[in-house]
Formats: C-alpha cells, sequence, structure tokens
C-alpha cells in the first residue's frame, strides 16, 4: 500500500505540466524551507530539525539556476525517508504545486479565507481535544470550549502543567480523542502518518500550520476533515524572511489564512 507522501505526489503530477510549470527559486531558512514557481505559487515547510544547506544536496549543487530543475525529481524528494534536507525541498515544491492546483481548481474544494480552524468546528464541553504540537495562540481557545485538553510537542517535556503530557502517552492520548489538532511539522519530520493510525474515535482531525499547503484529498481519505493552511500572497517577502532565519510570526504578515473543510463537514 502506498504512504501517504507518495499519493500526494502521484497525485500533484497527474495535475500539472511538468515541461511548463518551472522552480523559480528555492530557499532554506533556520524555521523554513521555501519554493517558489514561475507562477508565483510559494510552498513551505518547516525544516528547524534539518540545519543543511541547499548548495550540500549534490543534485542542486550542480545546476547552474533553479528554472534548470527537473520538477519531477524535486518532488520525488519528498518521498526521501532517509535524507531530511531532501524531504524537506520535495515537501515544499509538493506544497507550491498544490499551491497551483488550489487556485486553478478553487470551485472543487471548500475553501474558506482569514479565519481558524477552531471557527469551523462545533465544539461539546465534553469534548476530549489533543493537540499534537502547541499550535500558536489555540491552547486558550480551546481551554475556554472544552474541559479536557491535552498538548504533546517534543520540544515542551520539561513543562509540568496539567495540559502537557508525555511523549511517550500519545498513542493513548489519540486513542481517547474525539477532537485532534496536528501541527503541519508533523509532515515535514515523517511522523503524520503513523499519528493519524492511532487515532480511533475523533470525529475532527485537523491539521494546521504553514506546512499543511498540500491538496487535501489523500489527506481527507484518511479521515482529516480539515487542512488549515496559508496562502502566500507575496511569495518575494515571504521567500526574503525565510532567508533571513525568521518564521512565521515575521511572514505571516505576507500570506492569507485558509481552510479547506471535507465535503459533507
Amino acid at each position: 500500500m502506498s504512504n501517504l507522501i507518495e499519493d500526494l505526489v502521484a497525485e500533484v503530477v497527474k495535475g500539472v505540466d511538468l515541461e511548463t510549470l518551472r522552480i523559480s527559486k528555492i530557499s532554506k531558512g533556520y524555521y523554513f524551507t521555501s519554493t517558489v514557481l514561475n507562477d508565483g505559487s510559494c510552498g513551505l515547510c518547516y525544516s528547524l530539525f534539518n540545519q543543511d544547506s541547499l548548495e550540500s544536496c549534490p543534485y542542486i549543487q550542480k545546476i547552474n539556476s533553479f528554472e534548470s530543475l527537473d520538477l519531477g525529481k524535486i518532488l520525488g524528494f519528498a518521498k526521501n525517508i532517509k535524507n531530511d534536507l531532501e524531504r524537506v525541498v520535495g515537501i515544499s515544491c509538493l506544497n507550491a504545486v498544490s499551491q497551483h492546483i488550489l487556485k486553478a481548481e478553487s470551485n472543487h474544494y471548500r475553501i474558506l479565507f482569514n479565519s481558524d480552524p477552531i471557527d469551523h468546528i462545533p465544539f461539546e464541553k465534553t469534548d476530549r481535544v489533543v493537540m499534537i504540537g502547541n499550535i500558536r495562540g489555540f491552547l486558550p481557545k480551546l481551554q475556554a470550549l472544552v474541559e479536557d485538553v491535552a498538548v504533546i510537542d517534543d520540544r515542551l517535556q520539561d513543562i509540568e502543567l496539567p495540559s502537557f503530557k508525555r511523549l511517550e502517552t500519545t498513542q493513548e492520548q489519540l486513542k481517547e480523542a474525539t477532537i485532534v489538532f496536528i501541527t503541519g511539522s508533523a509532515i515535514a519530520n515523517n511522523t503524520l502518518e503513523p499519528v493519524l493510525t492511532w487515532i480511533e474515535n475523533a470525529r475532527e482531525i485537523t491539521i494546521v500550520g504553514p506546512s499543511a499547503g498540500m491538496i487535501p484529498d489523500p489527506l481527507f481519505a484518511r479521515g482529516v476533515t480539515i487542512l488549515s493552511s496559508m496562502q502566500v500572497m507575496e511569495p518575494n517577502e515571504v521567500m526574503r524572511v525565510i532567508g533571513e532565519g525568521e518564521g512565521t510570526p515575521s511572514f505571516k504578515q505576507y500570506c492569507k489564512k485558509y481552510n479547506i473543510l471535507r465535503e459533507n463537514h
């Protein structure tokens, strides 16, 4: 059976002409890697966990210009589970091509702009919410809506607060969850697919963040109900900010938030 990234790559390859759509630029900063295409579509991928330079990729090192890169080959990098650098470059490219498709086929999806996914979920006070990754600004909002919120983030394991749970309890927490939020960085670090398989009873599963800029169909097929990300409106500014080593708080002003809701949501 094919995995999630393989399905995503196959889906975007079906939807574009790999000869006319080209890569204009790739930028890798401290927090994110970004790819811009020749139509201005921009894809992002969280890459804090990999600090290798683009020039350390043998294929990119050999080319004279980004425009001469083989788009299909770079998309294939997304499937490389053994090379973090290639994977984050590939996922940023996958997201850029996805953004091209989402703009061209916007009528095919239910896309709602300038809102948070929390705004589109009917909560009950008794819901058990699990958040994989401490998504900025979400915890106080969720605590105002439900009584039981669990946050699992491997960067925050030393925080001793009731809502923060140990990493080793992830599977147990997800088994009991009725609503789940997962940071898009789980796509980048190759942990999203196992996390999805641990979810048994959740009626809402949301993937959130700049790294979640891909087409939603393979994720919807795996139970995700909302894909929440950003459309880059000013790619040159975003590339500049990323190249300067800054993260989401610094480049979000050049983007527009959106949520793609699964049909019948």
